[in-house]
């Protein structure tokens, strides 16, 4: 790998020196208001069509722009607060522009709902966009993580380190209690599922619109109830063809660990905590560390029949659990083509990552191609776009990636020494060291899972223009994903030693399994829409919208697995032995749509819109399958109605907004209005089959979830833009849940699907822009600052129920905020003391108690950029607070005994913190006096591993934490290194880093509190599950134009 790595390295930077062989030139001139003549400082000034020819004005207006290849034509000129401005670049001396006066509104174009552009000063509901240099500051391989900390409202979560690691992405928070809510992903206007964002090659993102809140998205219907994150892929530009190359290498290690004890090695402990080595035991309740020469695991048999008995130092052995992460390898290749004309451009780009985990042996490659293209003849405009993306990868598939057999390895046995366990004496299974839990490395070995996904996405689009006010449009989009995955499990015949030594694990053999999954899955949807405007006169001006949609989803499933195969190792379901398990489904679904939009601008300034859609969809019965939601949304462009404001020297725009929008969305899987009949377990038996009725009663009235939202907003900017803010406040209403609540079981089942239940959000968002914040000669400083403050809360449940269990710990409580985690904890008096027996000196277990919201109520986003000259060092940190998490490392780590906690009083006995005894007195009356003295009787091992470990609540820390997300420096290399070449027309290295800092409170001993473990719902954040080390990205990138 290293090889490859500088060879590449090696062949891109000579190449530099052959491509500097041709002449180019420096253009000069002056940029000024076009209105005062004034010059404007800090304008940018760049050749068109390129992404690193540019520079900035000087205070006094003028530029200087050398390394300009002869052919170059046309200069661009912007500013905020000023309309951009292409000029001829001619002789190149001396070049005068002007730059025409305009509110930052006036030209910016936002994607909005089914991919029709409007003018941000139009719009009344926030809407975010991110361009693609934003997203690819760190060249991040996952575009949903290069999101993270740049929008506020919008709170993204990976669910583990791994490779493939499930992705959590929420726009306002949560709307349904047991429903989806994530938003709706579309890619160049069609829908598309959400998780194939993170398999699309960012570097052919051109933007991400963030529509937030159904208010932006009325018009897609039930399936953007969550907001919209709507992706524009790039297209050719005009001018000369134009060849990207880019190399990015990274590097993964493993960083942010739980604490552990280092005191204690294997063994019993007594109940005053004197305990005794017991040399192959994983819990780790045993004497104290001191340097003497102990023998480690039972005896073992060797190959060739000799028996062994290994013997370590007794000493804790910093750094081995540790060393079990390996330093994961990226590696990134892009490559892209575009040109375009007058009449048509096109784009293509292929990108190849091949990565290593941070787990041994875990590896994962993509293959990414792009295509697009379009057309103008006459009044008809053609656009095709067309991607492919493949993804394979082979990854471990033991119990928590191997580390809970990592935690029950005692900390005084040096680990990389087992690394190579096939060859290294004491490292195999029959072999290892510990009598309980196999060998970390060999557990990831012999357990092991593979996939392969294919997806293809593509769009046709033809718009006719026959007259200047009337448009049509036609669109037929297709997403189809093909996915294999197998896991295996290698076998392992113990020899007859092992089996009598002691080893727990090795009294059966590992038998080889085998099991496989296909799946299919397709999306059609298809458009059909009719534009049309007209001005009347200054002060009114109209458009109009009609449309109809269709959307069909087509998948199907198949898995077999057989539980033991005859010949090892030879994984093939022919080989099985006994019976196949197995099933296989096919869901279709498909919802249809009308919808209209009218927007009206009046004199100028106030500009509103008015949606209505109505869908039918197959998901509900036809007494309630079509169903009908509104929405409106108005802007006042403040400043362009006052006088005194538009020509104000200080404001540049004031705009005020508000929206209304109500959304319904099914949260009901595909026939699941009737009860279904299943396989009995045990069966099928032989020819024999047997079939249960479901225990759930379905019902077949089942209506949409409604959820009603109002927005209201502000944005304002000052000293021509060079400040700008807004301030957005929602409230939103979801009722109707779709929830399953329980019944008795003499109704001869046990829950049943309701429409019950009603849960409320809101929140603020503010966004301020700096540009620059500081600027003078050729340094400038941009700050870039984000806030969200929200909260969802549960106002009803059906019945007069008080909570539902969404997933266990995870509850909707009513007069709480949603998720909120449950747990339980010890005994308390009312002033939240631990109440101990006045004998033991123990806590009691109490009941299960409300502990704390799962998602932030408050989230930061910092971006900042540092520019001198060609060197710029960007940063995005990002803080998140105001909610709690469980840690179910902990929970293993106590019965373990590696848990840093275990260890704190020496194992010894000691007085339980914040405690109290229970007291009554003579009026029978409860008081509680301070305990000071009664110690546990345990502080060994039946403490830790028992009443302790039980309080679930103890493992409920806070989830705060500030994280250093991206950090990059750039160097654009001079252009007078290469005013020799025809070829290349900029280069550019960057050192890249992500995830290189994080701060989180004193009493969070276990690791990353945002990893919430892909339990399958995604409506339980907040539960870290025994999740692998979180990581630091380190690398280099290398950027070439020609």
């Amino acid at each position: 790998m290293k090889k490859l790595i500088i060879t590449t390295l090696v062949a891109v930077l000579s190449f530099l020196p052959i491509v500097l062989s041709a002449q180019t030139r420096t253009v000069t001139g002056t940029v000024v208001d076009a209105e005062t003549g004034e010059p404007i400082a800090f304008a940018s000034v760049a050749v068109k069509g390129s992404t690193t020819l540019g520079t900035y004005t000087l205070d006094d207006g003028t530029f200087s722009l050398p390394g300009v290849p002869q052919d170059a034509t046309t200069l661009i000129a912007s500013f905020v607060g000023y309309q951009d401005t292409e000029v001829p670049i001619g002789n190149g001396t001396n070049l005068q522009i002007s730059l025409e006066p305009d509110a930052l509104f006036l030209d910016q174009v936002v994607v909005t709902a089914l991919g029709i552009q409007r003018q941000s000063k139009e719009i009344g509901y926030s809407a975010a966009k991110v361009s693609s240099e934003d997203l690819n500051t760190t060249q991040n391989s996952d575009a949903t993580q290069a999101l993270i900390g740049k929008v506020s409202g919008l709170q993204i979560s990976a669910a583990s380190a791994s490779l493939d690691a499930e992705v959590r992405i929420n726009l306002r928070g949560s709307r349904s209690f047991l429903g989806d809510n994530q938003p709706l992903l579309v890619v160049d206007g069609v829908p598309t599922p959400l998780d194939f964002l993170q398999s699309m090659n960012p570097n052919d993102i051109d933007n991400i619109s963030v529509l937030k809140g159904g208010s932006a998205a009325a018009l897609y219907g039930s399936s953007a109830a969550n907001g919209v994150l709507y992706v524009t892929t790039k297209t050719g530009e005009k001018g000369r063809p134009r060849i990207t190359y880019a190399l990015t290498t990274t590097f993964d290690k493993a960083s942010y660990f739980p604490k552990y004890q280092k005191r204690f090695g294997p063994g019993a402990q007594e109940e005053h905590g004197f305990g005794s080595y017991i040399q192959g035991e994983n819990q780790q309740y045993g004497p104290e560390f001191d340097g003497s020469i102990v023998p480690i695991g039972s005896p073992f048999m060797d190959e060739e029949g000799v028996i062994h008995q290994l013997e370590e130092v007794y000493s804790f052995k910093e750094g081995a659990r540790e060393s079990y992460y390996d330093t994961g390898i990226g590696i990134q290749n892009d490559i892209s083509f575009s040109s375009g004309g007058d009449n048509g451009n096109f784009f293509v780009s292929y990108q190849n990552v091949h990565r290593t985990g941070t787990v041994v042996g875990d590896v994962m490659d993509r293959n990414t191609v792009r295509f697009n293209a379009s057309r103008i003849y006459k009044s008809f405009t053609a656009r095709v776009n067309f991607s492919y993306a493949n993804m394979q990868g082979d990854f471990n598939n033991s119990s928590s990636n191997g580390l809970q057999a990592l935690w029950n390895t005692p900390g005084h046995i040096n680990l990389p020494e087992y690394k190579d366990w096939r060859n290294v004496l004491g490292g195999s299974p029959d072999q290892w060291v510990n009598d309980y839990y196999q060998n970390p490395y060999a557990q990831i070995d012999i357990y092991r899972r593979e996939f392969r996904r294919d997806r293809f996405t593509g769009a046709a689009t033809l718009e006719w223009a026959p007259l200047k006010w009337l448009r049509f449009m036609g669109r037929v989009g297709m997403n189809t994903n093909v996915s294999n995955t197998s896991t295996r499990t290698n076998a392992w015949h113990y020899n007859d030693y092992a089996k009598t030594s002691g080893r727990s694990y090795a009294t059966s053999d590992i038998y080889s399994t085998f099991y496989t999954y296909a799946g299919l899955s397709q999306r059609l949807n298809a458009d059909v829409m009719a534009f049309a405007e007209h001005q009347f006169g200054k002060n009114f001006g109209i458009k109009g919208m009609v449309g109809w949609s269709m959307n069909s989803r087509y998948e199907e499933d198949k898995e077999v697995e057989a539980g033991q195969l005859a010949l090892d190792n030879l994984f093939n379901v022919s080989n099985k032995v006994g019976e196949l398990a197995g099933e296989n489904s096919i869901t279709q679904i498909r919802t249809q749509s009308v919808y209209a939009s009218v927007d009206f601008n009046i004199l100028g300034w106030i500009y509103l819109q008015v949606t209505g859609r109505n869908d039918w969809t197959s998901l509900l019965d036809k007494s309630n399958w079509s169903f009908f939601y509104p929405g409106a949304n108005m802007s006042l462009m403040l400043s362009d109605a006052i006088p005194a404001l538009k020509n104000s020297s200080w404001l540049s725009y004031l705009k005020l907004r508000g929206t209304f929008a109500k959304v319904g969305t099914v949260n009901v899987g595909a026939y699941r209005l009737d009860n279904i009949a299943e396989v009995a377990d045990p069966f099928p038996f032989g020819a024999l089959t047997s079939y249960e009725i479901d225990n759930n009663i379905r019902n077949r009235y089942l209506n949409p979830e409604f959820t009603t939202e109002f927005e209201v907003g502000l944005e304002i900017g000052f000293l021509k833009d060079r400040i700008t803010f807004e301030a957005a406040y929602y409230h939103q209403n979801t009722t109707g849940q779709t929830v399953n609540v329980s019944i008795p079981y003499s109704t001869g089942a046990g829950s049943k699907f309701l429409n019950a239940g009603t849960m409320t959000g809101q929140g603020v968002e503010l966004d301020l822009r700096l540009t620059p914040v500081l600027e003078f000669g050729d340094f400038y400083w941009n700050v870039y600052a984000n806030a969200t403050f929200a909260t969802s809360k549960v106002t009803e449940l059906y019945g007069g129920l008080s909570e539902l269990t969404v997933y266990d710990p995870i509850y909707a409580i009513v007069g709480q905020p949603f998720p909120y985690i449950k747990a339980t904890d010890f005994k308390r008096d009312p002033e939240g003391r631990v109440i101990v027996d006045p004998v033991t000196g123990l806590p009691t277990l109490g009941d299960l108690v409300p502990v704390g919201q799962t998602e932030p109520s408050v989230r930061l986003g910092l971006s900042t950029e540092f520019a001198w000259k060609g060197l710029s060092l960007n940063a995005t940190f990002e803080y998140r607070g105001g909610h709690v998490a469980r840690f179910d490392s902990e929970y293993e780590m106590l019965f373990t005994g590696a848990s840093y906690i275990s260890a704190i009083a020496g194992r010894e006995r000691f007085v339980f913190p914040n405690s109290v005894i229970e007291m009554t007195d003579e009026n029978g009356e409860k008081y509680y006096v301070e305990n000071t003295n009664i110690t546990v009787n345990s502080g060994g091992k039946d403490f830790w591993t028992g009443v302790y470990r039980s309080a679930r609540a103890a493992q409920v820390v806070s989830a705060n934490s500030w994280k250093l997300r991206e950090l990059s420096l750039t160097w654009n290399l001079p252009q007078r290194w290469m005013e020799k070449t025809k070829v290349l027309q900029s280069a550019a290295v960057s050192l890249v880093g992500r995830n290189l800092f994080y701060w989180v409170p004193d009493t969070n001993l276990w690791g990353d509190p945002d990893m919430w473990g892909g339990t399958g719902n995604r409506n339980a954040p907040g539960v870290v599950r025994n999740a692998m080390a979180g990581f630091r990205t380190f690398g280099f990138n290398i950027n070439l134009s020609f």
